[in-house]
C-alpha cells in the first residue's frame, strides 16, 4: 500500500548523539553542564566501546556550535549499568521533593496519560 510507505518515510530516526545533544539543549542554561556529565545506563549500554564512541560522536556534534564545551560520558561497570537506571529512579522517587509528581492509579484512570503531562511539565 502506497499510503503505508509514505507514513514510514515521514518518521525520522535520529542517531543517539543527536538525541543526547537535543535533550541537553532543551535546557540552554545548563546544556554545557549536562553534556559534561552524560551517564549511560541499561543493558544496551554494555556494548564494548559504546561509551567511548558515544563521547566521540557527541563531542563532534557539539564542536559545530560550542567547541569550548567538553563532553564526558560516564559509564559504570557493565554489571552496574544494567541496574543503574532502576537505582536512579528509586533514589529520585524517595525524595520528598519528587512526591508532588506522583500520579495515583485513580488519577490515571480518571484523566489518562494527560495527567502526567500536566503534573510533570
Amino acid at each position: 500500500d502506497d499510503d503505508d510507505d509514505d507514513d514510514e518515510e515521514e518518521e525520522e530516526e535520529w542517531p543517539l548523539q543527536r538525541l543526547v545533544c537535543d535533550a541537553a539543549l532543551r535546557r540552554p542554561a545548563r546544556a554545557s553542564a549536562l553534556l559534561g556529565d552524560v551517564i549511560l545506563a541499561g543493558g544496551g549500554a554494555c556494548a564494548p566501546g559504546f561509551p567511548e564512541r558515544l563521547e566521540r560522536e557527541v563531542q563532534r556534534s557539539v564542536n559545530a556550535f560550542a567547541p569550548e564545551w567538553g563532553v564526558h560520558v560516564f559509564a559504570p561497570a557493565p554489571a552496574d549499568r544494567v541496574v543503574c537506571a532502576w537505582i536512579g529512579a528509586s533514589l529520585l522517587a524517595s525524595l520528598s521533593s519528587f512526591q508532588r509528581f506522583f500520579v495515583t492509579r485513580a488519577e490515571y484512570d480518571e484523566v489518562g496519560a494527560d495527567v502526567v503531562v500536566r503534573r510533570c511539565p
